[in-house]
Formats: structure tokens, sequence, C-alpha cells
């Protein structure tokens, strides 16, 4: 069985990873955006997609964290 903190370093380093993709996601959707063509259009459009999926990610595993810290406390 792993220590108490290991958990909760695995699940900080897992949300410090999904920060700085949506970080990057965004910048690309960014960049994507302030052209008007219809191919980056759809390109702009992906990248939205996959901000969502990582916010999702993102907000479930801040979930995840809190129920373990109330777990150890």
């Amino acid at each position: 069985m792993e220590p108490k903190g290991y958990e909760l370093l695995k699940i900080e380093t897992k949300i410090d990873s999904l920060e700085k993709e949506l970080s990057s996601l965004f910048a690309d959707f960014k960049k994507c955006e302030s052209k008007k063509d219809r191919v980056v259009e759809n390109i702009a459009y992906e990248k939205l997609e996959k901000m969502n999926v990582c916010c999702l990610n993102l907000l479930q595993t801040y979930r995840e964290y809190v129920e373990n810290i109330k777990k150890n406390v």
C-alpha cells in the first residue's frame, strides 16, 4: 500500500500535466481563431473539442484530489 502523500503527489502531477496541456491547446486555438479560413476553422473546432475533453479530465482529476484529501484528513 502506498503512503497517503504519495497518492496525492501522483494526482497533483496529473493535474499539473493536464493544466499544461490545456494551456497549450488554448494557445493553439487562439492562433487558429485569429485566421478566417474555412480549413483553419475546422482545425480550430478540433482544437476546441480537445480543450473540452481536457477540461473534463482536469475536473475529474480535481474531484479525485479533493476526495483523496477528505479521506486523509
